[in-house]
């Protein structure tokens, strides 16, 4: 059977390696590099998860350390890729799904402007959320100082930075921001933090707010980016404060927009797809979703750990379908 995964990132990559083992052909069609959803996370980002945790297809993610960096996890994934033989097209961006199942055509352009269309028996949507960061729709949003992505504190030192959100990745780059001498505040919409925030990190943001280190609006909104402020709505009232760059980190969604154009369903609160829990095939016959995306809007769900094991139930589906076709 021929298969088109769009994306390659780990759930991708896991993907195809799984569907390949069991005698199926598989393309993979990825807009940018090879796992470029990870070359946005922040540069000296390190996995809280060991190194067996994360290995894709018995490939084994040897480290110095216990525990990888973001860095060598590139270099694994690259290694699994030349390892495998897995046919991965980087810098193909898919732009339209055509046809049925047993005869799509996947279509789109290649970063020097070719267009190209692949043929396949079915599709699995493996895109991530990462590329689709939830917007705050607040006037400034675009101004060249708002980032909805962290990549390193340095460019920071003495600045007045507002980091949005509260989860695990605004809390880890409002500390780092502080350590490196930025002045930082902390915008979030409830007034504590997550239980989702890792045990050992949030006693220390507590902490250094409380010391007054870094100041904590919560519960907040932000109303509002200026080239030189950010109005916020704080305590009942509406207060200014000097600002040099906000960092968006509220989190991202899958892109329900391609969906829709596909016909696939999901729930407009969550952003959930339909899909079949045992075979992972949405409404839509023969095209297939893997990775967080399963999730929706619930970010903490679907992780490398789980998402590189939703190959097997693509292959067990695909068998049992055979299986059914031929009785």
């Amino acid at each position: 059977m021929k298969v088109v995964i769009v994306g390659g990132g780990p759930a991708g990559l896991a993907t195809a390696d799984h569907l390949q083992s069991a005698g199926h052909e598989v393309v993979i069609l990825e807009k940018g590099p090879i796992a470029s959803n990870i070359t946005r996370y922040p540069t000296y980002l390190t996995w809280f998860s060991t190194s067996d945790l994360l290995e894709i297809g018995g490939l084994p993610l040897t480290i110095a350390a216990d525990k990888p960096t973001r860095q060598d996890y590139l270099a694994y994934l690259t290694r699994l890729v030349e390892y495998k033989h897995l046919d991965v097209r980087t810098y193909h961006e898919v732009t339209s799904i055509d046809g049925d199942k047993g005869a799509f055509s996947v279509g789109g352009r290649t970063m020097a402007g070719d267009e190209f269309a692949e043929g396949a028996d079915i599709v699995i949507l493996a895109t991530g959320a990462y590329d689709h960061p939830r917007m705050l729709n607040i006037p400034g949003e675009e101004l060249p100082k708002v980032s909805h992505y962290y990549k390193e504190p340095h460019s920071y030192h003495k600045q007045k930075v507002l980091v949005v959100g509260g989860r695990n990745s605004a809390v880890e780059a409002a500390l780092e921001i502080w350590r490196t001498g930025g002045i930082v505040s902390l915008a979030y919409w409830k007034d504590e933090f997550p239980a989702s925030v890792k045990y050992w990190i949030r006693p220390d943001i507590e902490n250094r707010i409380e010391a007054g280190e870094i100041t904590g609006y919560m519960p907040s909104e932000v109303l509002s980016i200026q080239p030189k402020t950010v109005t916020l709505r704080y305590d009942g009232e509406e207060i200014t404060i000097e600002n040099d760059f906000v960092l968006a980190l509220t989190g991202y969604e899958p892109d329900t927009a391609f969906m829709e154009e596909l016909g696939i369903g999901f729930d407009p609160e969550t952003k959930r797809p339909n899909l079949d829990p045992d075979t992972y095939e949405t409404n839509v016959p023969g095209i297939y979703i893997v990775g967080v995306i399963q999730a929706g809007n619930i970010s903490s769900e679907i992780f490398i750990e789980n998402s590189r094991h939703h190959g097997g139930v693509i292959v067990k589906a695909l068998e049992n379908q055979t299986v059914l076709e031929t009785q």
